[in-house]
């Protein structure tokens, strides 16, 4: 194996992939090129160092035969630094670039959530009560609950939904975003508690509605992450509720099999177009009828529901209706969202 070290003159590496015993051969080198017994591999290989105006070069091998091929090998490596630290620079800018997209898409989507939870707090009870009346502020929330239970259970449950919410972009971020798929936590979860989990938070939108949505009975275990899936979960049926004819019905079933268990949602819900049936998947993508109901988003959801499905092993498909039913100017039909669970031995 091949060790380098190249520096500027200033002292920043550029690229090295030195091991720790390598250190002081680097240090202590000062030949362009000699044999050395390796405190790493053992025997003899050939290392040496370079310096010039621009940088610092050290490499260390043992498949050149004689120092006069290593001594050309060396100064190719010492000349191409131009040709590194552009690369190089422009790399890392990009991914600067890119991590910050990832933060501040992190932040903006946390402040807007949290800015929902202060607005349904302060529409129950008033910022100006209760700074007006701070001593007293336990005493009033208290009154107002008892005058207005139905309307406090209402809040309860919009704030538990953005929590959920909240935690998902967490999610996210984390296992997503940072790349770091081994955190996930596989394990046996009743699909139909998981998805309850999130049902009950979104109670309030289907009310106002007049959406009714039957879950049928399933006892099935799947082994997944439950964060990353409850992710998936939250996206999809928050789909379902944007989306969903007013004063229909939504229907959850099971159908398990020996490869995999397969959680179906049907509804009457906007119309998808045959050319959109895979685009919805893709990021930034918005439907034609959601658009024209003016409740498209950022096109993400779905894009994170297939995401977090593979992640899981899964998948997520979608059974489009071709029969197109018209409601106030919009267009309706049956379709089905399908998760797909794979069996895991």
């Amino acid at each position: 194996m091949k060790h380098f070290h190249i520096e500027d003159n200033n002292g920043k590496v550029i690229a090295a992939n030195l091991a720790s015993d390598c250190k002081n051969c680097f240090s202590s080198c000062s030949s362009i090129g000699h044999l050395v017994a390796c405190p790493l591999y053992g025997g003899e290989r050939r290392q040496g160092k370079v310096q010039n105006r621009k940088s610092v070069t050290f490499l260390c091998c043992d498949t050149t035969k004689t120092t006069k091929l290593f001594r050309e090998k060396l100064d190719a490596l010492s000349y191409a630094f131009p040709d590194l630290i552009i690369p190089k620079k422009d790399i890392e800018d990009k991914t600067r670039q890119a991590e910050q997209q990832k933060v501040n898409r992190l932040v903006h989507n946390l402040s807007a959530i949290n800015a929902h939870n202060i607005q349904e707090i302060y529409d129950f009870v008033p910022q100006g009560i209760l700074s007006a009346n701070w001593k007293r502020q336990l005493d009033y929330i208290q009154q107002e609950i008892k005058a207005h239970p139905k309307k406090a259970a209402m809040m309860f449950l919009r704030l538990a939904k953005h929590s959920i919410h909240m935690k998902s972009e967490f999610s996210i971020y984390r296992k997503l975003d940072r790349e770091d798929s081994g955190t996930l936590d596989f394990k046996d979860w009743p699909i139909r508690t998981v998805i309850l989990n999130v049902l009950h938070t979104f109670f309030v939108d289907f009310t106002n509605n007049g959406i009714h949505v039957d879950v049928d009975e399933f006892y099935g275990k799947v082994k997944i992450d439950y964060e990353t899936i409850q992710v998936a979960v939250y996206h999809l049926i928050g789909n379902v509720a944007k989306y969903t004819k007013p004063n229909s019905t939504v229907t959850i079933s099971f159908a398990e099999s020996h490869q995999d268990v397969k959680v179906n949602f049907l509804m009457t819900s906007a119309y998808i177009e045959e050319h959109e049936k895979d685009l919805i998947f893709e990021e930034g993508y918005s439907g034609i009828s959601a658009k024209k109901m003016l409740k498209s988003g950022d096109g993400i959801g779905m894009w994170r529901i297939k995401q977090m499905m593979e992640l899981n092993r899964g998948s997520c498909s979608i059974d489009r209706g071709k029969d197109r039913e018209n409601v106030m100017g919009f267009d309706f039909s049956q379709n089905v969202f399908t998760l797909r669970f794979r069996k895991q031995k």
